[in-house]
């Protein structure tokens, strides 16, 4: 990657700059100045442009009693690398939206209409354990464009396993904690007693690690939150989802039913240097241990040769050691992106803010979205009300480094416990944008406009008619998310889940409950 990692980072800031100010950490009547973690995905084009196409802030989650109660409306977890992840998303799908209402002559910086030859061929493709009984479906009507990067930017270190030796830095008391014995873990049971409180390894239910308690077991599964007096939950830490990342790339699986996963994952992550472990990020997202050259001096990872000494003692090889150079069905791989770093400051970061003498994490959650580059005349109406607007995003500005994606502006929200500020939580009027129950209508209504221009135009049954025909009635006919979630369209991505969970993210305990609804 030529690009640098300041400008990746500037462009995220620029655009979060550019938010109104109720958007915005605030000082509080009692003189707390509030701080917030920025997480946004960039786009690299062929030319070297950089767009920044989503954006998030936050740093809760919903805790596992509630998610029954969610319906789809509410989100489960809101950190901001989660959050910018899904928001991405949600500007795929309204990219396909567009592309689908402009039919075959519309085009996309970031999208392409697939061939049917594409198609055909993916139908049948197989992933490295040969299984290729009826083939992995992979016949999605879009791919991400080859020669468009996507990069990542976190303004804070991902919570979980890649930063545990900071964890362990700001510690008064570094002492390890007695490790429990997790029936999931990966980890032989220790020989310490299991703190009081806690159920006899018999009746305890596989669980992982809360997030920064036991910080001196490292290449663990971690939950959230990082607090052990918060309410518990079952969504996992940022750096473990960013670590399935790499083989599940950055689509949702309702993106994955329209758009073709094999370009769309993250080339770089950009982290701030002061929140940078070289050792913990090796180990949390690297399938591969240190070089002869790292083990003998720390060249090559800013030249802390102890850091790399002490990590290569803890670590040894990265967690994702086992899918080195894995290939799944469907489009899936394991994809390793690289970590680098910048001297960028977040205005609003946990250092930058504790300069203050006062500090509070803020409660609110911010997401936003490039508006789609094409928008014709909708021939239906929109989904739901947004702050999108009808005129192309993207500058004609091919000679400029970066392009601050300016008014129009897309979707902006801000949201408080995973609900629209302002609404009632669980209140279906309330729903953020990028909730699975919004997100899953837009997908189906992108499929129905799809149908549609492929009816218009007098089209047969061609290939790509009956790929549309399937993901309308694998969207349409789920009577539940659960139920659309185990479609065989999907069959190659779980496949690939499991062998993740399995093999290298193990301990992994999936966070059900919010799979009942419909639309």
């Amino acid at each position: 990657m030529t690009v640098s990692p300041d400008l990746i980072a500037s462009l995220v800031q620029k655009e979060y700059d550019a938010l109104p100010s109720k958007r915005k950490p605030v000082i509080r009547n009692n003189g707390l100045h509030e701080w917030v973690p920025l997480s946004g995905i960039v786009a690299e084009g062929k030319d070297g442009e950089l767009y920044c196409l989503a954006l998030a802030t936050g740093m809760k989650c919903l805790p596992s009693a509630k998610l029954p109660q969610a319906q789809g409306n509410v989100l489960h977890d809101w950190h901001a690398e989660v959050l910018a992840i899904r928001a991405f998303n949600r500007f795929v799908l309204e990219e396909c939206r567009q592309l689908a209402l402009g039919g075959p002559d519309m085009s996309s910086p970031f999208l392409r209409h697939r061939t049917p030859d594409e198609m055909r061929a993916s139908e049948s493709t197989a992933g490295d354990d040969g299984d290729t009984e009826d083939g992995w479906w992979h016949a999605q009507p879009f791919a991400w464009r080859g020669d468009v990067a996507l990069h990542m930017y976190c303004s804070e270190a991902p919570c979980g396993d890649a930063s545990m030796e900071l964890t362990m830095a700001a510690q008064a008391d570094a002492s390890p904690w007695d490790i429990p014995s997790l029936p999931s873990s990966p980890f032989p049971p220790p020989s310490s007693p299991l703190p009081s409180n806690s159920a006899t390894s018999a009746e305890a239910e596989p669980i992982t690690l809360p997030g920064r308690a036991y910080f001196s077991l490292l290449g663990a599964v971690r939950r959230k939150p990082a607090r052990g007096d918060a309410p518990p939950t079952l969504s996992k830490s940022c750096s473990d989802k960013l670590a399935l990342r790499q083989c599940a790339s950055l689509l949702s699986g309702l993106a994955a039913l329209l758009v073709s996963p094999e370009n769309a994952y993250v080339r770089c992550l950009v982290l701030p240097e002061a929140a940078y472990s070289a050792g913990g990020c090796r180990r949390a997202f690297s399938a591969t241990a240190l070089d002869e050259e790292e083990k003998g001096n720390g060249e090559g990872e800013g030249g802390n040769g102890v850091e790399v000494r002490e990590a290569k003692a803890k670590a040894g090889e990265g967690r994702m050691c086992p899918l080195y150079r894995r290939k799944w069905g469907g489009g899936y791989a394991f994809r390793p992106f690289e970590v680098r770093t910048t001297g960028l400051e977040f205005a609003f970061s946990r250092r930058k803010v504790s300069r203050s003498e006062k500090t509070a994490a803020s409660n609110l959650a911010v997401a936003w979205t490039a508006a789609p580059t094409s928008l014709p005349i909708p021939t239906s109406p929109p989904l739901a009300p947004t702050t999108s607007s009808p005129t192309p995003s993207i500058p004609d500005t091919a000679d400029a480094r970066t392009n601050a994606i300016r008014a129009p502006k897309g979707l902006e929200e801000a949201t408080l416990g995973g609900t629209l500020q302002g609404r009632k939580q669980f209140d279906a009027r309330g729903a953020s944008f990028a909730s699975r129950r919004r997100m899953w209508g837009l997908a189906a209504e992108g499929a129905d406009l799809l149908a549609a221009a492929n009816t218009g135009a007098g089209m047969g049954e061609g290939t790509e008619e009956a790929s549309v025909a399937e993901i309308r009635r694998a969207l349409a006919g789920a009577r539940t998310y659960g139920e659309l979630k185990v479609s065989r369209l999907l069959a190659a991505r779980r496949k690939m889940k499991e062998d993740v969970r399995a093999e290298a993210l193990k301990g992994w305990a999936r966070n059900l409950g919010d799979d009942g609804f419909g639309v």
